[in-house]
């Protein structure tokens, strides 16, 4: 099977994916399709996005909020056998106290991640 049908099957299955905050793949101020044309353009589906909110290191960054999917993250979970197919990815949202929901601004995949 495609790795999308296979993630989103066990996404289906996830009972962590649902307390996940509500999310807007939004682009930034002056390309508000930048989130959604670099998902297109790194092969990013938002399964994807929602495993790295789920499980993803979640650390605060130049004003920003990231969560990035690392080896560690993954392991023992539902998720472990896609470890290599997900490793690395990140996702952006600013920072904004009174915004009911994630705001994403961009996606991409981290390559110098180490395992």
């Amino acid at each position: 099977m495609k790795l999308s049908k296979i993630l989103h099957s066990l996404v289906e299955k996830d009972a962590k994916i649902v307390a996940i905050p509500e999310f807007i793949i939004a682009g930034t101020y002056h390309d508000e399709n930048h989130a959604q044309r670099r998902m297109q353009q790194r092969a990013i589906n938002v399964n994807m996005i929602r495993v790295a909110l789920a499980y993803g290191k979640y650390q605060f960054h130049s004003h920003a909020r990231t969560w990035t999917l690392l080896d560690k993250c993954l392991k023992n979970t539902i998720y472990d056998s896609l470890i290599d197919d997900l490793r690395g990815l990140r996702i952006i949202a600013p920072i904004d106290k009174e915004e009911k929901c994630l705001f994403i601004t961009t996606v991409y995949w981290d390559f110098k991640l180490a395992n």
